[in-house]
């Protein structure tokens, strides 16, 4: 194996491992889902503790900005089928159209 790609395997692995692929927060229960890896959408199913279920489309990659972002809409009490994408400041989020996934 030639140097080049030892180093090419070994950044896709650190890419691999920096991956996020779930977050907490106190009062939700928080299920991600990635819908496209090339496209980076992921479904983020939420419960509350009250037994409220409502889901946010992220059509962005899951950073810490991300997360961020979507803990604040939750602290928020923006309880409903969200749509979240970039912008050229951030990121922002709109109500969905239709029905998100359910979830259990």
């Amino acid at each position: 194996m030639s140097p080049w790609t030892a180093s090419r395997i070994s950044f896709f692995l650190l890419l691999e491992a920096m991956a996020i692929d779930s977050f907490s927060h106190p009062f939700y229960d928080i299920e991600i889902e990635r819908l496209s890896v090339t496209d980076e959408i992921h479904l983020v199913k939420i419960l509350s503790i009250d037994g409220r279920r409502f889901t946010y489309e992220l059509r962005a990659p899951l950073t810490e900005d991300a997360i961020t972002f979507m803990k604040g809409l939750m602290d928020a009490a923006v309880f409903g089928d969200l749509i979240i994408e970039p912008v050229p400041d951030g990121l922002e989020a709109r109500e969905s159209p239709s029905r998100l996934k359910k979830h259990s």
